[in-house]
């Protein structure tokens, strides 16, 4: 909600509830409208914002860029410490009047080493280069696997976790610290490098963001999934053969595991795609009204959406996950079948944008994900799945070229 009090050139903006990327939307349209009107001195009262992303920043900049041409001002006041947190993670000081922040990430290319020849599979090629020397990662198992038979899901059920630069997350889950702002927006999340993308479930028809560019690593409820954190060892670049269109994604992430040679591994892909096999959360299993779920066909279908056939074609996809040839313990209660082999399970949730090449030499990941926020459209976040209904299912996600940064799971808790 936002209440505009005018006063000549001045006017005060007063913002309630969560400022996310629908909801920057809205706040754009609105300094568009008083900009038009002759408005050239903002303040904008933030004292009952619970939550801003990296969207409405993302406003906040441009108009504050648009003002300082006509020698206007925007100010933020009355910045509680929940949002203080939230333009701390984002790399802001919310003590000071706002500036434009850093611009677009670029592309900063290091010179790669790749192995040559190039390891030759059914569908792809693939070369390999080193990484971290002896990389390793630790993964923290989330929540409730079977988060379905509790619903609805209160605060004991979900963690909440930090998500630095140097980890990864997924699952089912909100941007955000603390359950009681979170429990209505639970949808399917990914974390890399620092950037979140969620898909909240509280009516929003669009996916959210936050891009941590602070000391501060940003926030997430997570009701089910895992989280990873250590370094990575070994980047794969992979294309498709000459007669192929299409890279499996079940063969990238099975050649990512062979090459640290380990039992258990933790994948990060990005990549162009031809398709994606998908689903999605349509409710929060925390919202107070949620009713248990039901496993008849009508009522998964209040509850999940699929891709009836492979969605987002033609897009760019940053993705995040665990794979395991013969994954035991509590682990293997968050993995699923990857394909059609029967000896390959993960879980890999997928941050779908606008078409963007990518480059075709070493970059770092953590550039490579903020030039993907920044730089272009969030349009969707997937928990990649195989559709395994034979002729009437779309199979799994196809993968034009790309690259995955891969180390091994030494410690699972």
């Amino acid at each position: 909600m936002i209440e505009t009090t005018r006063d000549g050139g001045s006017a005060v903006l007063r913002i309630a509830g969560r400022l996310d990327r629908e909801g920057a939307e809205h706040l754009s349209q609105s300094l568009e409208e008083l900009l038009r009107d002759g408005v050239r001195s903002l303040a904008i009262d933030l004292s009952s914002v619970t939550y801003i992303s990296s969207a409405a920043t993302t406003v906040l900049s441009r108009w504050r860029q648009e003002l300082a041409v006509l020698r206007g001002e925007v100010q933020l006041t009355s910045v509680p410490p929940a949002v203080r947190e939230s333009l701390a993670i984002l790399g802001w000081d919310a003590g000071v009047e706002i500036d434009a922040g850093p611009g677009p990430a670029s592309m900063d290319l290091r010179l790669s080493s790749w192995q040559i020849p190039a390891t030759i599979a059914r569908s792809g090629e693939y070369q390999m280069s080193a990484c971290v020397p002896n990389g390793t990662l630790r993964c923290q198992l989330r929540g409730q696997p079977d988060w379905v038979r509790h619903v609805p899901l209160g605060p004991d059920d979900c963690d909440v976790v930090a998500l630095p630069a140097n980890a990864f997350g997924l699952g089912l889950g909100a941007i955000g610290g603390a359950y009681d702002d979170c429990r209505d927006g639970l949808g399917e999340l990914l974390a890399v490098a620092g950037c979140v993308a969620h898909f909240p479930n509280d009516g929003a028809r669009m996916a959210d963001y936050l891009v941590g560019d602070g000391a501060i690593a940003p926030r997430a409820v997570l009701a089910s999934g895992l989280t990873c954190e250590g370094a990575f060892s070994n980047l794969v670049r992979f294309s498709p053969k000459a007669d192929v269109d299409a890279v499996p994604l079940s063969e990238v992430a099975g050649v990512c595991l062979d090459t640290v040679g380990a039992a258990t591994a933790g994948v990060v892909i990005a990549a162009e795609t031809l398709g994606l096999s998908g689903a999605r959360i349509r409710r929060s299993p925390a919202a107070a009204d949620a009713p248990p779920l039901q496993f008849e066909t009508s009522a998964l279908r209040d509850w999940l959406s699929f891709t009836p056939e492979r969605a987002s074609s033609l897009t760019t996809m940053l993705a995040a996950g665990v794979v395991a040839r013969a994954p035991e313990g509590p682990l293997a209660a968050h993995l699923r079948p990857l394909g059609s082999t029967g000896n390959l399970y993960g879980h890999f949730h997928a941050a779908v944008f606008s078409y963007r090449p990518l480059p075709q030499r070493t970059v770092e990941l953590g550039v490579l994900a903020r030039g993907l926020f920044k730089d272009h459209q969030l349009r969707d976040v997937l928990h990649l799945v195989w559709d395994d209904r034979g002729e009437d299912g779309v199979a799994e996600s196809m993968l034009v070229r790309g690259v995955g940064w891969v180390a091994p799971i030494t410690l699972v808790s």
